[in-house]
């Protein structure tokens, strides 16, 4: 019933079949020979991890799917998985590693619906973060390592990231910035790599915020 109520909002379901082992002599119905196979593909590698093993729970409801923005809009042949959708974001990487899908965990707006539709309380939204910092770290010491962890890192995204915090964190960098950059916002590239294929150029405004407030004052 939990599956379907969170599926297709039906009461019970369609159909349902019960293996129960093979049929025992005397008995005309019923499977000669039962055999279980247990399909690891990588998930030994998220029950190992307390937090990651709550991926396991996932009943293939499709409720996250159904609540989420991103995945509504942009459809499952995008994910380039088997299982798209939030629940593709968290359990692709062990399936198939994180070198192969480091970006499927940031197709997503954090929005939090996923998580609050989920009938079994997977929290997919703080399982997309861990996975997004992952992809972005080499194995910690101590920490049980999953397959491709750290393929996203890029020395020229920490330089960046580096430049950005020793910006902010400093009031007077951060005005000298501002400054320059108003004054200089003519020289801004008309193409910025990917932004620009669907949105206009990013472009400092003619003043600062603190110039603007300082001129309103004034008046």
């Amino acid at each position: 019933a939990l599956l379907t109520r969170s599926a297709t909002g039906q009461a019970i379901t369609t159909y349902f079949n019960l293996i129960s082992g093979p049929r025992k002599p005397g008995e005309k119905d019923g499977p000669r020979e039962v055999h279980l196979v247990l399909v690891d593909n990588g998930r030994t590698q998220a029950y190992a991890d307390e937090q990651l093993r709550a991926t396991l729970q996932c009943i293939r409801c499709g409720a996250c799917m159904n609540h989420c923005p991103v995945y509504t809009r942009i459809g499952g042949h995008a994910y380039g998985a088997t299982y798209p959708g939030p629940i593709g974001e968290i359990i692709s990487p062990h399936l198939l590693g994180l070198a192969a899908t480091h970006v499927l965990p940031t197709a997503s707006s954090l929005c939090g619906a996923c998580g609050e539709v989920c009938p079994v309380r997977i929290p997919i939204p703080d399982l997309l973060i861990r996975l997004r910092g992952e992809a972005q770290h080499e194995t910690r010491v101590g920490q049980q390592p999953l397959l491709g962890q750290g393929a996203a890192r890029s020395l020229v995204m920490d330089a960046v990231w580096a430049g950005w915090a020793a910006l902010y964190t400093r009031p007077l960098l951060y005005r000298a910035f501002g400054w320059l950059a108003t004054r200089l916002r003519l020289l801004t590239p008309p193409r910025q790599s990917g932004w620009t294929q669907s949105r206009t150029p990013l472009r400092p405004a003619r003043r600062t915020l603190h110039e603007e407030m300082a001129a309103r004052k004034r008046r």
